[in-house]
């Protein structure tokens, strides 16, 4: 009886544990979250079929690539320095100078998107490019919610960052999903961009309801915001290669907006089934920045954590890879079927990734962006080269392997590198 009341006690002090750093509250806005995407992506696979989600998703990679470049990387920055500033004044003062400097930047990201995809260079979908001028709307108000939502999570406002987040995403979601009941792909391209822009102004009015009373301190100086955003946006950038460059591969390469349908799901799905990892870095990310300035802690912090993170991607993965093969031609309609074998292999890219997500967070928490921006380069290539290998030799199964080894690669080099920074600081 001693050892299941001290295993009791354990589970409940791991649970208060949990609720005071927030990770309960973003658990939850996650699996919200989760269930909000779910329903979307099988509501447009019903209504859309493989060839309209095969447009939808150029448009969704596309908007994510001039969403990171609109954000200059200053979303780091206000992670990064948000969590160490020292008042609430300081703290505002960071993001209040970041997201003046955001505002600017995705306007101009957003004409460029648009000129893109104007332009010859354009060799992807022809029809999502089109659109992507009307969801280029939305990235200046997109961009200063995700400030916001980074100002958040910095100063320990988890609570707060869930309900914004869940708020955007329902909206995003309702918005896509009445315009493609009503007006097919070009509607559910309309309700994208309505939804965005609102989940950003929604992010931003909850800040500006939260700003403190007393003036603004300065903490940091804006060129050292822009220096630490200008690694932030170059690691991110190199970082879409283990995110978006399989979906413009496929695109570019097979000339199918229907398997480039059956492929983005598997991705989205696999996404999916990660969001409690994301939701448990989230909420542990202050701790760290905290802990950075005692490298031995930091340390054995990122190594518990990692064990954590393997353990929840393992048992989501593997779950979802037994059943995918009888439940995505039941649930989302026969021809997604073809989605169970690149989700497979996927996931198990997913388990590796996990491996080195603790790590990776630990070097960006002790403010050393560069070393992620190399291990970033590395997966970039990694995973460009492996799909433009694989594509043309095994179609989207192909792409998913390419993207996959990727994941294991640089598991393994950020772990390494995180032992390293660690062992040279304590010095």
């Amino acid at each position: 009886m001693s050892r299941v009341a001290a295993g009791i006690r354990l589970l409940v002090e791991k649970a208060r544990s949990a609720m005071r750093m927030g990770a309960v509250d973003l658990g939850a806005s996650m699996g919200l979250v989760l269930a909000l995407g779910f329903a979307q992506n099988l509501v447009l696979a019903r209504i859309l079929g493989p060839e309209g989600v095969g447009h939808m998703a150029v448009i969704y990679s596309t908007m994510t690539v001039a969403s990171l470049l609109g954000t200059a990387g200053l979303t780091s920055s206000i992670l990064r320095y948000g969590a160490a500033a020292p008042t609430p004044a300081a703290a505002w003062q960071v993001f209040r100078t970041s997201a003046a400097v955001c505002a600017g930047i995705s306007a101009i990201a957003a004409l460029a998107a648009v000129a893109f995809s104007r332009s010859p260079l354009w060799v992807f979908d022809p029809l999502a490019g089109k659109w992507i001028a009307v969801a280029a709307l939305a990235l200046p108000a997109q961009s200063l919610g995700s400030c916001a939502n980074h100002f958040l999570q910095s100063r320990d406002r988890m609570r707060d960052k869930a309900v914004v987040e869940f708020t955007a995403r329902l909206v995003t979601v309702a918005a896509v999903l009445l315009g493609a009941y009503r007006w097919g792909f070009e509607g559910c391209a309309v309700g994208y961009t309505l939804g965005a822009a609102s989940g950003g102004l929604i992010a931003l009015a909850r800040v500006f309801a939260g700003r403190p009373r007393e003036a603004a301190e300065r903490f940091v100086a804006t060129r050292e915001l822009l220096r630490f955003g200008l690694w932030g946006v170059l690691t991110n950038a190199l970082s879409l290669g283990l995110v978006t460059a399989d979906i413009f591969c496929v695109s570019g390469l097979v000339k199918d907006p229907a398997k480039v349908g059956v492929y983005y799901l598997a991705v989205q799905l696999q996404q999916i089934v990660g969001i409690p990892m994301r939701a448990y870095l989230d909420a542990r990310f202050p701790e760290m920045t905290r802990r950075s300035v005692n490298p031995p802690a930091l340390h054995a912090l990122w190594r518990r954590m990692r064990w954590q993170l393997v353990t929840v991607a393992t048992a989501g993965s593997a779950a979802l890879a037994l059943v995918s093969p009888f439940a995505l031609p039941i649930v989302f309609g026969k021809d997604f079927g073809a989605s169970a074998v690149p989700l497979a292999i996927l996931l198990l890219g997913q388990i590796a990734k996990s491996w080195g997500d603790a790590p990776g967070r630990a070097m960006f928490a002790a403010g050393w962006v560069e070393g992620n921006f190399w291990l970033s380069a590395l997966s970039a290539v990694l995973t460009i080269a492996g799909n433009l290998a694989l594509i043309p030799l095994f179609g989207i199964a192909g792409a998913a392997l390419g993207t996959a080894s990727a994941y294991v690669i640089w598991s393994l080099a950020t772990t390494a590198t995180g032992n390293w920074f660690d062992r040279a600081r304590a010095v």
